[in-house]
Formats: structure tokens, C-alpha cells, sequence
């Protein structure tokens, strides 16, 4: 079966330093295929991350299909959470006489304004992947860096291989806020990114630039974590230490 998508980038971006950060938002796929919401859950789980979570009305789409499942649904009497992690939801964007008594619950978007329905019946559904991830495993920078490329990336053997994610990236103030913010459920004090020295210089492994005023040309440690209880942008680590690890969705 041909499957049609529309992937969606979400750019509600403030200006940073003169450049503007998307770690803090997801990308989003839509999926012609109609499926019921657990099915479209399972394959949301299966491919990316989850279905769709939307916490403020910027961040709101509007779907390209006319209705599509979002990951809302109601799990006991009054109280609708997300699928992902069963978070509770606070942001709503009913339609008008929304939401109804049908029973179970799960909605939809219908052009942006969401309506309850019964799990059981079938649309098309959009799922979301998150750029920045916080991996809870305690790894050496190396041993971070392989379990970061292997996630979601074709046969590394190929020739034409190019990984999907890798060790993170962190430029602008945002990024540096945001993957803090993420830090916080970490189960170690400092999160490895992808900064690395080798040879004479520093580098991000992701390719971009390294912009980092302070950062010292001869260094005693060659690897670079985020310190969730520091303010500074970077810390610099012996790389064959072991801790948890951010990686991100390469641009």
C-alpha cells in the first residue's frame, strides 16, 4: 500500500544571539493510512516517538488531512492526558459543544479544533519525534556516541549510510537552556553532548561549529558534558567516564 506523509516542521522560535534554536520543538508526521487510535498509537511508538502532544496553541497544527487523531484521550472520568508518559493535559482547543459523552474517549483535530470520539473508529493520525533526547544509561563519550547513531539509522554497512541522530549539539542560549531543563530527570549530575577535542581543536561531532569563547586550546579532558546544576555552558570530562547522554535528530 502507498503510504502518503507530510512531515511538519514547528518553528515557534525566538531570536537567540541572532540565530534561532528548534531543539525545543518536535517534528511532526502526518499519515494518510486511517487507523484506530490505539493502532495509530502502537505505529506512532513503533516509528517515532508517539502521537502528537500539543501544550499551548502556538504550537497547535493544522492538519493537512481533515481529521487526524492527536495523542489526547481521556484515561478516567474528567482527566484527558497525553499519550506520551501519560502526562496530564493543561492546553485545550475544543470545537464548539466539545468535548461530548462519547465513551471511551480519544480525539481529533478537525482543521486545528479538536473533537472526542470513540477510540475504536478510524482516521488518518500524526505522530511526533523530539530532536533534543535525554538517555538515561550511564556510557562513556564513545559508547554514547555509537548508541546515539544507532537509533533510527539505516544499515551502517551501506555504503550511502548516514546516521539519524547523534550526540547533541548545543549553540544558542536556548538550546543550552532547554536541554538543562531536560537534564533535571537525569540520573547523573552531567550529560555528555557531542563536543570533542581532537588533534588541535574543538569540534561538535554533529559538524557545526564551535563557538565557545572561553573554552580552553589545550585542554586536560578532550570530552564536553552539561552540568544540569551550573549555569555554565559547558563542562570538560575525562571521555572514558560513564554518564547519562543528550541525543539529537541531525538537521
Amino acid at each position: 500500500m502507498m503510504r502518503n506523509i507530510c512531515v511538519y516542521l514547528l518553528l515557534i522560535l525566538p531570536p537567540v544571539y541572532g540565530q534561532q534554536s528548534d531543539l525545543r520543538h518536535g517534528i511532526l508526521t502526518e499519515y494518510d493510512e486511517k487507523k484506530t487510535w490505539h493502532e495509530a498509537q502502537s505505529f506512532c511508538r513503533e516509528k517515532h516517538i508517539d502521537l502528537v502532544t500539543i501544550r499551548r496553541k502556538e504550537d497547535n497544527p493544522v492538519p493537512r488531512n481533515d481529521e487526524v487523531w492527536i495523542g489526547l484521550y481521556q484515561k478516567e472520568t474528567n482527566l484527558w492526558k497525553w499519550s506520551r508518559g501519560d502526562e496530564k493535559a493543561t492546553y485545550f482547543e475544543w470545537d464548539g459543544g466539545e468535548p461530548n459523552d462519547q465513551n471511551p474517549r480519544c480525539v481529533r483535530s478537525v482543521k486545528g479544533k479538536w473533537r472526542d470520539k470513540g477510540c475504536g473508529e478510524n482516521y488518518c493520525f500524526m505522530c511526533f519525534d523530539e530532536k533534543l533526547v535525554l538517555v538515561k544509561e550511564n556510557k562513556t563519550w564513545e559508547e554514547a556516541l555509537d548508541h546515539c547513531r544507532s537509533l533510527e539509522g539505516e544499515n551502517p554497512d551501506s555504503v550511502f549510510w548516514k546516521p539519524s541522530y547523534d550526540l547533541a549539539t548545543l549553540i544558542t542560549e536556548d538550546d543550552h537552556d532547554y536541554a538543562r531543563e531536560k537534564a533535571q530527570q537525569a540520573t547523573t549530575d552531567e550529560v555528555w553532548t557531542g563536543l570533542r577535542f581532537l588533534g588541535d581543536g574543538w569540534f561538535w561531532v554533529g559538524g557545526e561549529p564551535v563557538q565557545y569563547q572561553d573554552i580552553p586550546s589545550c585542554p586536560a579532558y578532550g570530552c564536553g558534558v552539561l552540568e544540569k546544576n551550573s549555569n555554565t555552558s559547558f563542562g570538560l570530562r575525562a571521555c572514558s567516564q560513564r554518564r547519562n547522554f543528550f541525543c539529537y535528530k541531525r538537521p
